[in-house]
């Protein structure tokens, strides 16, 4: 194990312990129903689980199916598991809709193939047994935050383009993606730890090399790992709705990406917190701390454009 890959593992350690604190000291939601830890293809690791999310008291027979939304959690591709965004996922569903969120292998022990197969081997386990569990899959929403924006961004454009499928070796599932919102997204490999100063080129060094895995520079997906990349390969993409804080130190990759948007002539809508809006909101605030006013605003602003496109 290099030097830097062993330091990025303590970092993600450390993230850990304060997100275990931090989760514990948050207010429980009460009003929410859900089932934990479902594997979703026939595995005894546990990043092969999801977790599925229900307003409280909701019984399909009674009240129909409901809008579905996946969540994928963040965590630099190195972090994070179902339970990362238990909270956040808890709070959309007592909103009015049926939420599924999933764990995915990480680096170094799978690559970036193997993130997007899980992901849509969960999306696939949804696509067999969400509609008896009250799961509307004609209105998938999509979301993601940080890496799992990343990941969000790449599923959109691989759902559109069979070239991709290939790439990523998974087969697209059957329904269309009405929106998709991403939070704090780190969509763009290069200077993907831009505030490192001169550990930045070693780090996007290491995570390239992990991304890549086994296969190395002969991966197939060597030259589509960027949004900026594999949106080329896509005619058009579903609504996006872009989440970004300017305290956020990955800031600038916000902008990259409503710049790669609107050079694609993707629709997109964006909620931007500024500097003076004040220094805690920073990096993905509204997932971590759903209980902030600033948080939920953020959050209902963006189920009212998820309503909006399941309307349409």
């Amino acid at each position: 194990m290099s030097i830097v890959r062993f330091f990025m593992k303590q970092a993600w350690k450390a993230i850990g312990r304060a997100d275990t604190k931090r989760i514990s000291t948050q207010p429980a939601l009460q009003n929410t129903n859900y089932e934990s830890s479902i594997p979703y293809i026939e595995s005894i690791n546990p990043l092969h689980q999801l977790n599925l999310y229900y307003p409280y008291g909701y019984d399909m027979n009674k009240n129909g199916l409901l809008p579905v939304i996946i969540d994928i959690h963040g965590g630099g591709l190195m972090y994070g598991d179902k339970e990362t965004n238990f909270r956040y996922c808890q709070y959309l569903a007592c909103e009015g809709f049926c939420v599924m969120g999933m764990s995915y292998r990480l680096l170094p022990y799978t690559d970036l193939q193997g993130m997007v197969s899980d992901i849509y081997n969960s999306i696939h386990w949804l696509e067999k047994h969400g509609p008896k569990r009250g799961f509307d899959l004609s209105k998938i929403l999509l979301t993601g935050d940080s890496a799992g924006g990343h990941l969000a961004s790449l599923v959109m454009c691989i759902q559109k383009s069979k070239e991709l499928q290939d790439i990523y070796k998974v087969e697209p599932f059957k329904s269309n993606i009405s929106a998709v919102a991403i939070s704090n997204g780190v969509c763009e490999m290069h200077e993907y730890f831009s505030y490192l100063g001169r550990l930045t080129k070693l780090v996007d060094k290491e995570i390239v090399s992990m991304i890549l895995g086994k296969s190395k520079k002969k991966a197939a997906w060597k030259d589509f790992m960027n949004f900026s990349q594999v949106m080329a390969k896509t005619v058009s993409l579903p609504p996006v709705l872009v989440i970004g804080a300017e305290n956020d130190p990955f800031f600038r990759q916000t902008e990259w990406l409503m710049e790669n948007l609107e050079k694609h002539g993707s629709e997109f809508e964006s909620i931007i917190w500024t500097k003076q809006d004040g220094a805690h909101l920073g990096h993905v605030f509204h997932i971590g701390h759903y209980e902030w006013h600033e948080s939920k605003i953020t959050n209902n602003l963006m189920l009212k454009f998820f309503k909006k496109h399941i309307s349409a």
